[in-house]
This record gives structure tokens, sequence and C-alpha cells, in this order.
């Protein structure tokens, strides 16, 4: 079996929250005189922002193998900051980086992964709500799937496959969990929009067609799938995701 830990853990306690929202609040045109951090998170990184969804899930799960109350605090007080970063913005849209990423993405223009950072803060925040009773990031990630679903509403069926075809994380698998906690079917809906044609129809027909695809962005679109599934019984996404 597994043995959880019943210590903190040091590195995400010494992660400091307002380096975390730096450039969330930048994007949002509010002051941050926070230092930014590096690496993918660096302030013209195209992908900025997806640690921090990663950061709320593992508080998340460690406060729920820990029941650490400090790592818990740290990791509400990120959803408060973003749910200020949210309000500012107005529409729903929560992101680090601007929406313009996702203009280029819908037109087929060069880009980096806007959706897969996206859905790594939804998938955070889910993880919060979920795990550790945080009512506000529930209302965060409902405003945020509005704001997806007014962008997607304007899309044709070939203009989202399109779309789908830059890296998308699971989109699919988080807005489904979003119907789970709500019972509102437009999430469900707007799940099945995520779903790769490309990929999932194929492999609904029990034929490989994954040979040289990158294997990191396969995984989430299957679990997305699978995920579907247990809501709607649609025997498709169940033959994709156990042939797969």
């Amino acid at each position: 079996g597994i043995i959880f830990s019943r210590k903190p853990n040091p590195n995400l306690l010494s992660l400091d929250v307002d380096r975390l929202l730096h450039d969330f609040r930048i994007n949002a045109g509010l002051t941050s005189s926070a230092k930014p951090l590096g690496g993918w998170e660096e302030p013209k990184c195209e992908v900025r922002g997806h640690s921090v969804g990663h950061f709320l899930s593992a508080c998340a799960l460690m406060y729920a193998s820990t029941g650490d109350e400090v790592l818990k605090a740290k990791a509400d007080r990120v959803v408060a900051g973003l749910a200020e970063c949210q309000a500012k913005m107005g529409s729903g849209y929560l992101s680090a980086f601007p929406e313009e990423f996702i203009d280029r993405v819908e037109v087929g223009k060069r880009v980096w992964a806007p959706w897969y950072t996206i859905h790594k803060i939804y998938a955070g925040l889910v993880d919060m709500a979920v795990l550790c009773g945080n009512r506000q990031a529930l209302e965060v990630v409902t405003k945020a799937c509005d704001w997806v679903k007014s962008r997607c509403d304007k899309l044709s069926d070939e203009q989202m496959e399109k779309m789908l075809g830059n890296e998308h994380g699971g989109m699919n698998d988080v807005l489904a969990e979003v119907y789970a906690l709500t019972g509102e079917e437009k999430y469900l809906k707007l799940a099945q929009r995520f779903n790769h044609h490309a990929v999932l129809d194929p492999l609904s027909r029990r034929e490989d067609c994954l040979t040289g695809l990158h294997a990191n962005t396969q995984f989430p679109k299957i679990l997305g799938a699978g995920r579907q599934y247990e809501w709607t019984g649609r025997e498709d996404l169940r033959t994709a995701a156990t042939f797969f």
C-alpha cells in the first residue's frame, strides 16, 4: 500500500504566494512588487501560470493526506488571489497570459499551449474545491468555465477540431469534473466539444493511430474520455479509453 508522510512538504511551504501570483496580477492590471518566478514561469514564457495550477493540486492532495492546515491556508490565499485577478478582468477569464493567446490558437497562429496551461489552473481549483472544501475555488472555476463556453460557442465544430490540434491538456476532463460538481449540463456538453476527434474517433473503432504522437499530449484526452463515459454512458468513449 501507499504510505503517506505526516510531515509537511518543505518545497510547497517554501513557495511564496505573491511570487506565485505575480504574473496573474500583472496580466489582470493589478500591481505586484514580487520577484517573478523563473523557468517556465518567467514573465515572457507562453505557458506561465500552469505551475500555479500544479501547486494548488499538490497542496490539496497533501492536505487530504496529512491534514496540514498551514499548507491549506497557503493554498487558500492563492485561490483568493486568483479570484481577485479574475474579478479585475471581469469576463471570467483567468490566466497569467493575455487572452490574445486564445485568439491565436483559435485561428491556428503560432502559440505554445494556452489551453494546456488553462487546464492546469482549472484542475488545481477543482482539487481545492473537492479536497479542501474551498467554495471560492469552485466559484472561480465555474466563472472561468463560463468564459470558456463564451469563447467556444462562437466556433464551429470544424474550428474546434482545428484548434484542438494544438495541445489542450485535459480540458475535456476538467469540464466534466465541473459538471459533476455543479450538475449543470452545459459543462458536460462543453467538455465533449473538447474531445479531439482525430485521436478519439479511431480509438473508438479500435484503430491504433498513436504511433509517433507525443504521449504527454494524448493521456489527458483519454482520461477525459473515460470521465465523460462515467456521466454519459457513451460506449464510443469507453472503447476509446480502454483500447488506448
